[in-house]
């Protein structure tokens, strides 16, 4: 079971993985995973997750290791 929180064609989705967890992705536009989490136990952790990106997201410090 998948749970979509849309934006602006952008959005999170929570998923469950084979082993009874949930993981999040970022989802653009066009459909493609942009980013996706490590694993939670309890699906409260995945939406506190997206919670603190949306949070947290825009004052991040951008580190360029490239």
């Amino acid at each position: 079971m998948t749970r979509d929180e849309t934006g602006t064609g952008y959005r999170f989705e929570i998923a469950g993985s084979s082993d009874g967890q949930f993981y999040v992705r970022f989802v653009a536009s066009n459909g493609e995973t942009m980013v996706r989490s490590e694993r939670y136990k309890a699906k409260a952790s995945a939406v506190n997750a997206i919670e603190s990106v949306k949070t947290n997201g825009p004052d991040a410090e951008l580190v360029d290791e490239a």
